[in-house]
């Protein structure tokens, strides 16, 4: 009995290592990041003509949704898709207020800007993505 009890442990250690070694992804996951591929990544923008220099923003999946993390920030920001818009999202912040960002493509059909809109702030910038 003993060692029928030390083979289920052990088998059971085996199993979680694996899955912790190798993570899988859910389908809702994939999905997510594949949708958001073309606006996902590092984008630059220059502050510098309000005093703060170049700013840099990573717009990435995780946890189920889209997120912006930017150099200065310590705490990434959730992005709301805009129903009815493609690759428009508002970003609710409780000091500074409501952020709404859109991505635009260029002639060739690729998203390759990121405009950061917030009123509150008297903020209307756009910023280059980073290859």
């Amino acid at each position: 009995m003993k060692k029928t009890l030390t083979s289920g442990v052990s088998f059971l250690t085996i199993i979680f290592l694996s899955l912790t070694a190798f993570p899988f992804s859910h389908p809702e996951i994939q999905e997510l990041e594949k949708k958001y591929a073309p606006i996902t990544g590092v984008y630059e923008f220059d502050l510098s003509d309000a005093g703060y220099g170049i700013l840099t923003i990573e717009f990435y999946v995780d946890n189920n949704s889209i997120w912006a993390q930017s150099s200065v920030g310590s705490t990434p920001g959730e992005m709301i898709p805009v129903e009815g818009k493609e690759f428009v999202f508002t970003i609710e912040d409780p000091d500074e207020g409501m952020y709404e960002v859109s991505f635009i493509k260029n002639e060739e059909g690729k998203y390759t800007k990121c405009r950061v809109k917030n009123d509150n702030m008297g903020m209307d910038v756009v910023g280059t993505k980073l290859e």
